[in-house]
C-alpha cells in the first residue's frame, strides 16, 4: 500500500487567513480613495450652497451740506505743519509747496509722455498739492512726527470719494458748495483710519481720518481743485493724455506738458490750498 509524506503540507487554515487579510486590505484601499481622493479633490468641484447673509440696510442719501462760507487748514495748529522747503524747513533740496518742481525727484518714469512718446523725469514735474510735515520748535521738518496727526475737513461739505491708494495710504475727497453756486473740492491723501463715508456731509474742523504712518516721510498731501475724480483730466494731446495719466481716476497730484503755457496745474483745474483758504 502506497503512503503520501505530509509533513511539508499547508495548514489547512492559511487559505483563509490569506483571503481575510486581502479584504481587510481593499477595504483600506477603499477608505483611503473615499477620504483623499473624493472628500478632498473630486468632492471640492462639487457645487456647495452659500451661507446665509445678512441683508443689507436701504441706502439713504445724506442731505446737502450748506454753502461753505469758511476755511481753514487740514492739520491744526497751523504753526506746526508746514512744507519742506529747501532752505527754509530743511537742508535737502526738496520743496513740496503748491506748483513747484522738485529736482530731487530723480529720473524715474511716471505716467506723462513727450511729444516723442518718451518719459519725463519726474524731477520735471510740477506739483499740483502741498506736503504737510510736523515742523519742530526750529520751524524745521520733524521727520515722522506727523504720523497719526488728526486730519481736518477744511470747510463745510459732502464726502465725494474715498479710494485705497494701498501703500500710499488712502484717498479723501470731499465736494463743497460755494456761495456762488460753484463747486471745489479738497483732497486728501496718505491719510489712514478713515472716519467717514461716501455721500456724509462734514463740518469745518471736523476729524475725518488720521496721516497715514509712512515712516520718516509721513505727510499729508493735500489739494484744492476746481474738478472731482482726474478721470477727464489731461486733454487731448497733452503730456498726460499721451500717457496714462487720465486712468488715474484721484487725479495724479502732478502735472506737466511740452507746452509750459499749459505745464502748470493752475491750467488744470487746480487751486493754490494755502492761498484759497487765506483768501477764504
Amino acid at each position: 500500500m502506497r503512503t503520501t509524506n505530509n509533513s511539508g503540507a499547508r495548514p489547512r487554515g492559511g487559505c483563509g487567513r490569506t483571503l481575510l487579510l486581502l479584504l481587510i486590505g481593499l477595504g483600506g484601499l477603499y477608505l483611503l480613495v473615499r477620504i483623499y481622493l473624493w472628500d478632498a479633490y473630486l468632492g471640492g468641484l462639487s457645487p456647495r450652497s452659500l451661507p446665509l447673509f445678512g441683508t443689507a440696510p436701504p441706502y439713504t442719501p445724506w442731505p446737502t451740506p450748506p454753502p461753505a462760507t469758511a476755511f481753514d487748514l487740514p492739520l491744526l495748529p497751523a504753526q506746526a505743519y508746514g512744507p519742506y522747503v529747501q532752505g527754509s524747513t530743511g537742508p535737502l533740496a526738496v520743496d513740496t509747496r503748491y506748483g513747484v518742481q522738485n529736482p530731487a525727484q530723480g529720473d524715474r518714469s511716471n505716467c506723462f509722455r513727450d511729444a516723442d512718446g518718451g518719459t519725463v523725469p519726474f524731477s520735471q514735474l510740477y506739483h499740483a498739492g502741498v506736503d504737510l510735515f510736523a515742523l519742530g520748535d526750529a520751524g524745521q521738518v520733524a521727520w515722522g512726527k506727523a504720523k497719526h496727526a488728526p486730519v481736518h475737513v477744511v470747510a463745510d461739505g459732502v464726502v465725494a470719494f474715498i479710494l485705497d491708494a494701498g501703500t500710499e495710504g488712502h484717498i479723501v475727497a470731499v465736494e463743497h458748495l460755494l456761495v456762488d453756486g460753484s463747486l471745489v473740492y479738497s483732497v486728501y491723501w496718505h491719510v489712514d483710519h478713515v472716519q467717514v463715508q461716501v455721500g456724509q456731509p462734514v463740518s469745518k474742523g471736523q476729524v475725518i481720518a488720521v496721516v497715514y504712518d509712512m515712516g520718516l516721510n509721513s505727510h499729508l498731501h493735500w489739494e484744492m481743485r476746481a474738478f472731482c475724480d482726474g478721470s477727464n483730466l489731461f486733454p487731448a494731446g497733452t503730456a498726460g493724455a499721451r500717457g496714462t495719466c487720465n486712468r488715474q481716476v484721484a487725479g495724479v497730484g502732478y502735472t506737466w506738458d511740452d507746452d509750459p503755457a499749459r505745464a502748470h496745474p493752475d491750467f488744470y483745474g487746480y487751486l493754490d490750498p494755502v492761498s484759497f483758504v487765506e483768501r477764504h
